[in-house]
């Protein structure tokens, strides 16, 4: 089970995963990250133990890592019964995020490689995608893993829902957020 915590006196929120497995048919691992604040929400890896292993999902951040330090913002892999997809993208508290300037990915090759406790990488590339706009706009970024195939279009239509729903159970409603779904 995992639990999103809202910092109120009220019981916290928690959803099995039983119930996100309803939800999201095929999904049995996700990571959900702010990269401005450098908070995360995962599922506890127990709950999914005999289908999928620490390593596997050191492996999916490296490789969404190496994504983001490529200059996309979205990619999918497979490694055997397992697919992966990775999205990243931006929110404004209070106005909608006006249109990025869409850095080259030689450009982002050049920043120093994500992962670095500092977070340089992610400070640099939301200050090359919006020049001096860079006050609350925050950078966030969703792991997804499914068992089996898993279409696109189901991927893309999950994981908007699961953002949605952690934004929710967390009390996170972002004004304006870029869609690059």
């Amino acid at each position: 089970m995992w639990v999103v915590r809202t910092g109120e006196p009220e019981p916290s929120c928690s959803l099995t995963l039983h119930k996100y497995v309803e939800e999201f048919p095929g999904l049995i691992h996700f990571i959900y990250v702010d990269r401005t604040t450098g908070r995360f929400l995962a599922p506890d890896m127990a709950d999914a133990a005999d289908m999928l292993t620490p390593d596997t999902v050191r492996r999916a951040m490296a490789r969404t890592l190496a994504t983001a330090h490529s200059g996309y913002s979205g990619g999918t892999w497979r490694r055997g019964a397992l697919h992966g997809c990775s999205l990243l993208w931006w929110e404004r508290r209070g106005a909608a995020v006006r249109a990025a300037r869409v850095p080259s990915p030689a450009l982002v090759r050049a920043l120093p490689p994500p992962g670095d406790i500092q977070g340089a990488f992610y400070k640099q590339l939301l200050e090359m995608v919006f020049p001096g706009e860079t006050r609350d706009v925050s950078i966030k970024e969703l792991i997804c893993i499914h068992l089996g195939l898993v279409p696109a279009s189901t991927a893309v239509q999950q994981s908007r829902r699961l953002i949605h729903l952690v934004n929710e159970l967390a009390g996170d409603t972002p004004a304006g957020a870029a869609d690059l779904l």
